[in-house]
């Protein structure tokens, strides 16, 4: 797939679509429903491709799915962005997590969520394989978006009238 205007302005749309809705809090927890602005940024991405660039017959679906897929990656990273900036605002979350724990919960679990914020490392790395995580999510939703946008606005398929036969190919003699 080539990088033209119209794709790139696609996966841009889509992507900022889907990241946005996922950084806003109250709207954002939609995604717990398989990734549902996932889904939003690739059928975004492949309605922008299809309506503005000019697809050869049966291109459409492949050019969508990547579209999608690649704007399920952009929506992703615009999440990602988002909770990086919210990281010291969330820090205070760790401190109230403990009144929701259990009272079994081993002492070593609980020392470990109290000092997570002071282990920089540890949390820089449980927010770089999470970001991966959603990364793989996003792009993979992102396409199965773009591809039941187009199933669903794919023109109706006419099959010829039961009884009428199609034209030869001409190569046959005449009898």
């Amino acid at each position: 797939m080539a990088l033209s205007e119209e794709r790139i302005r696609g996966i841009f749309w889509g992507g900022l679509a889907g990241g946005l809705a996922s950084a806003i809090p109250l709207i954002g927890w939609l995604n717990c429903f398989c990734c549902l602005w996932g889904w939003v940024a690739g059928a975004v991405a492949a309605a922008v491709v299809v309506r503005t660039a000019s697809l050869k017959e049966g291109e459409g679906a492949v050019t969508g799915a990547l579209a999608g897929a690649f704007a399920g990656l952009v929506s992703s990273t615009l999440e990602i962005l988002w909770g990086l900036f919210l990281g010291p605002a969330m820090a205070g979350v760790f401190e109230r997590l403990e009144r929701y724990l259990p009272d079994n919960v081993p002492p070593g679990t609980l020392d470990f969520l109290q000092n997570l914020p002071e282990q920089g490392l540890a949390l820089l790395a449980m927010q770089f394989f999470s970001a991966i995580f959603s990364m793989v999510l996003f792009a993979g939703f992102g396409a199965l978006g773009a591809l039941l946008y187009l199933r669903l606005t794919r023109p109706p398929q006419v099959p010829p009238p039961v009884g009428i036969e199609p034209p030869g190919d001409g190569t046959a003699e005449p009898q």
